[in-house]
């Protein structure tokens, strides 16, 4: 049996701006979400998540899941994406529960972060 890979992009444009995001399935029940804004990665599509857009610059991520970590909020799954180093970057945090939004305050309070979004994905398998 031979499946082809097929990629499709959902542009969405609000009063706020315009987002891309793009997925494949790779066969039955493998989706994959493989780019956002333009920023490629390989991030599974379901369950508790947390979007930053952020400076690509050390110590941002690890400050970042410091908050979680002391929230007693686990990491299940992290994937990154930029461009050009040390400039704008994308992180996509599977997380194992709902964050509050105290903790989602406190993320997007830090320096470097431009943007975080909690957010669950709810996916049929197909």
């Amino acid at each position: 049996m031979v499946f082809k890979k097929t990629l499709i992009t959902i542009r969405i444009k609000t009063d706020k701006g315009e987002e891309t995001v793009s997925g494949t399935v790779f066969f039955k029940g493998r989706t994959r979400i493989v780019a956002v804004g333009g920023y490629t990665m390989d991030m599974i599509p379901e369950g508790y998540v947390i979007v930053s857009r952020h400076l690509d610059k050390p110590g941002v991520i690890g400050r970042a899941s410091t908050i979680l970590g002391k929230c007693n909020i686990n990491i299940a799954g992290m994937q990154v994406g930029r461009i050009n180093p040390g400039e704008h970057a994308i992180m996509v945090l599977n997380v194992d529960s709902e964050v509050p939004d105290n903790v989602m305050e406190e993320i997007r309070g830090m320096p470097g972060i431009f943007t975080a979004t909690f957010a669950k994905i709810s996916s049929e398998k197909i």
